[in-house]
């Protein structure tokens, strides 16, 4: 009987040292494939810009591939929830942009972006055009908006749909005083077709979504509603400098990379490290230029305070 409790002794401490001698779990990150849920279509600004930045992540930082998802609907809202549906474990990203902060200050969403997320990069910031027909009766925005006050009820404005950002163009134009009919699109690619066909003689668009038409001449850029101009089309005025009533517009199309809150902080810091490279290289300041973005000027410290600015001032806008 000893001699068999002796044996199996033994046999437990060769196991033991078995289980010593095996090699370590994988635990650098990442140790698998990455997805980003992109909450718009293929193609669009954000789509772009997106893809624009994970392509220049250098591929000896970031080993493995980062699948892209595009999920559509609810002005972004759909895909938005689909990706903080995840684990915060670092294998799924998304976004938070202009969209979903003033989303959650009007009160369709409960997402709070600032406690659900962690933003890591801002991959784009841009102004918005507004942009009329080359076969329009007016020429420039001053002209819009003189016919606008001559011919009341008139003169059509296409925007994209409640949730987003240009629809508070026709908010912005109605504040002003300006009886105009304003007709929302499911997206600025919409708008734009809408102005070529007729439908509206003015729509709002970020840049990338109508640079074909601008560069064939079909879209004449009249202003830009930020308070700098464009280093794209420096020769487009403000909407302030035509006229004073618009001196407090500053509508900014903006998009960041996000990881959900509580992702281990670790992680947080490869990100942002990975992405603040990508940003400012060489590769995406090629995709900037092909599609007309500007210069990212938002540092990786003023992400969180930038957000929080934005709330404040789509608050103004929506009461």
């Amino acid at each position: 009987m000893k001699k068999l409790v002796a044996l199996l002794t033994a046999a437990l401490m060769l196991t033991s040292l078995a289980g010593c001698n095996k090699e370590p779990a994988e635990t650098t990150y990442p140790a698998k494939d990455l997805e980003i849920v992109i909450p718009y279509k293929v193609g669009g600004t954000t789509d772009l810009a997106v893809r624009g930045v994970l392509d220049a992540v250098s591929k000896e930082v970031l080993t493995k591939s980062v699948n892209v998802t595009n999920t559509v609907g609810g002005s972004g809202l759909i895909g938005t929830e689909e990706f903080l549906g995840h684990d915060a474990d670092g294998y799924t990203l998304g976004l938070v942009n202009c969209d979903l902060v003033l989303n959650y200050v009007s009160g369709a969403t409960d997402i709070n972006p600032s406690e659900r997320m962690i933003p890591l990069a801002a991959v784009e910031q841009d102004p918005y055009m507004l942009l009329g027909s080359k076969t329009a009766s007016f020429t420039t925005f001053a002209e819009f908006l003189e016919q606008a006050k001559a011919n009341p009820g008139k003169m059509a404005v296409g925007v994209t749909g409640v949730g987003t950002v240009p629809n508070l163009m026709g908010t912005i134009l109605l504040q002003a005083g300006l009886d105009v009919r304003v007709i929302p699109y499911d997206s600025a690619p919409d708008a734009v077709a809408a102005v070529l066909a007729g439908e509206a003689d003015l729509c709002i668009s970020a840049m990338a979504g109508a640079v074909g038409q601008i560069n064939s001449g079909d879209l004449v850029p009249l202003a830009v509603t930020t308070l700098d101009r464009s280093q794209a089309l420096p020769d487009v005025p403000t909407m302030a400098e035509v006229d004073e009533m618009f001196a407090d517009v500053n509508l900014l199309s903006w998009i960041m990379i996000a990881l959900p809150a509580n992702t281990d902080e670790s992680i947080v810091t490869f990100w942002k490290d990975a992405l603040a490279d990508a940003v400012a290289s060489e590769s995406y300041a090629e995709t900037r230029e092909n599609f007309y973005f500007e210069p990212i000027t938002i540092g990786a410290d003023e992400l969180e305070s930038f957000i929080s600015e934005q709330a404040a001032y789509y608050q103004e806008l929506v009461g």
